[in-house]
């Protein structure tokens, strides 16, 4: 393997380990826009760079322009760039948070470029290189390993938000981890580790799910449990309500679909639940006022009347946001307003029912003076509102192939299934974070999509894939 490939593998993997470590990020990423937020993208970037350097020294470049699903988004990124035009006038017009309508559109352009090219391109050459299946088993190795150490910050929070102050001193060690920047929410009493905020480590959780239940499926020793556990442990402390329901669904979706490939899963888990039931009367005698009150706050975390909550408050804004884009969508059904554009329209729209009493709207979402735009809290609503029913029906074509390619390659013989169930559960939760957050940076999806067309045919002699 040449130097080049080697360092530009070392970056990939670095940038897979750093994906939770976003608390404390270098100002100077300020430049990356919206990736700006995570460290990920810095050595994704540089892994790009070398590779890009290698492929330019050989003269060839790989990318999987004729796979159906690839070959999709690509038509769908054609149609945002051009469907911009048939609202050439307004946007020509617009202007909020001290940007035109036009420079947004080439952020939110540049933003889809790295993504679905720069990214993507370096994930598909890392597959190519290290063949699809040493390549899951590196990259998920990777995630452990970083999950472990957002385990012990968050599991030391956890025990100082319950009384343990002692540690406090203890947790102001993980300041030196890099990109870390320890934070106690003692109000809200909410962990987040090494991430930014408690929703950003719940996204994480939803990513890496998929990965660290298939040690479950690949493992014999007793702690193949302990990752899946993790996870779980983290997704309920967090007390982020995407990560909550998305994990539980995740959960049940991996529990059928290895019950159905895995006769080895079946036996364990016939065990398993004939032991829950009957365990379960003595879980509910000792423990069921705990089980009730931990129940009733995560239902009353999605109340959004009582004005004087946190949640209600966010809910409210999150709600409001959404109905705003619809209302955009109706105004342009068939192109949409353009790429980017919908806070420039949205901004006029919002209900009274959410921008009443809702700080959030005066002090970030309508305030000039901060430059960042109001998320969208809806990449399909987003979509709806930025290129209509046309851009939004090639970007579920788009979905609809991924699942279908899955589906495809979950139905052969193959002694690789764990790979394809592991993808099937990335793509499902971030089809579901897609209802809650309007962004393409969810690096692992498209990781897991540049696996799922490695996939297409797999050497079990050499253990490669074959293109």
């Amino acid at each position: 393997m040449s130097l080049i490939k080697k360092t530009y593998i070392s970056f990939f993997l670095l940038g897979i380990f750093f994906l939770p470590f976003n608390s404390e990020v270098p100002e100077f990423l300020s430049f990356l826009g919206e990736y700006g937020s995570d460290s990920s993208p810095m050595f994704f970037l540089l892994g790009f760079l070398f590779l890009l350097i290698s492929d330019l020294l050989l003269g060839k470049m790989k990318l999987p322009f004729l796979h159906p699903v690839y070959y999709t988004f690509l038509v769908f990124f054609v149609y945002i760039v051009i469907s911009i035009f048939f609202n050439f006038i307004n946007v020509s017009d617009y202007y909020f948070k001290q940007t035109t309508g036009w420079v947004r559109y080439i952020k939110q352009l540049i933003s889809v470029i790295m993504a679905f090219f720069m990214f993507f391109y370096l994930f598909y050459n890392v597959c190519i290189s290290l063949g699809v299946v040493k390549t899951f088993f590196v990259v998920r190795k990777t995630m452990l390993r970083s999950l472990i150490i957002v385990f012990v910050v968050g599991l030391t929070q956890f025990l100082i938000y319950s009384g343990a102050n002692d540690l406090i001193s203890v947790y102001d060690i993980f300041d030196y981890l890099p990109f870390t920047k320890p934070t106690l929410y003692f109000e809200l009493t909410r962990v987040n580790a090494t991430a930014f905020r408690p929703p950003d480590l719940g996204i994480y959780l939803i990513c890496i799910c998929g990965f660290m239940f298939s040690y479950v499926l690949t493992e014999k020793k007793w702690y193949k449990y302990l990752p899946l556990v993790i996870v779980i442990f983290l997704s309920i402390v967090s007390k982020s309500r995407t990560a909550l329901v998305t994990v539980f669904l995740q959960v049940l979706c991996l529990v059928y679909l290895s019950y159905k490939n895995y006769s080895s899963f079946r036996r364990f888990f016939n065990k398993a639940v004939l032991f829950f039931i009957l365990f379960l009367p003595i879980i509910v005698f000792l423990k069921g006022n705990v089980i009730y009150t931990a129940v009733n706050e995560r239902i009353e975390s999605l109340n959004f009347s009582d004005v004087k909550s946190d949640n209600a408050i966010s809910n409210k804004s999150r709600f409001g946001i959404q109905y705003a884009n619809y209302l955009v969508f109706k105004k342009h059904p068939i192109t949409g307003a353009g790429w980017g554009q919908q806070s420039f329209e949205s901004k006029d729209l919002y209900p009274k029912w959410a921008t009443n009493n809702n700080y959030e709207f005066r002090a970030i979402y309508l305030n000039e003076k901060i430059k960042s735009f109001p998320p969208g809290y809806n990449l399909y609503l987003r979509l709806l509102a930025e290129t209509g029913i046309v851009g939004s029906l090639l970007f579920l074509l788009f979905l609809s192939l991924i699942f279908y390619f899955t589906h495809k390659f979950l139905i052969t013989k193959s002694e690789y299934k764990y790979i394809g169930i592991t993808v099937f559960i990335v793509f499902f939760g971030t089809v579901l974070t897609w209802f809650q957050i309007d962004s393409f940076r969810l690096y692992v999806f498209w990781l897991a999509l540049a696996m799922l067309i490695c996939l297409k045919v797999i050497d079990k002699r050499k253990n490669d894939v074959i293109l």
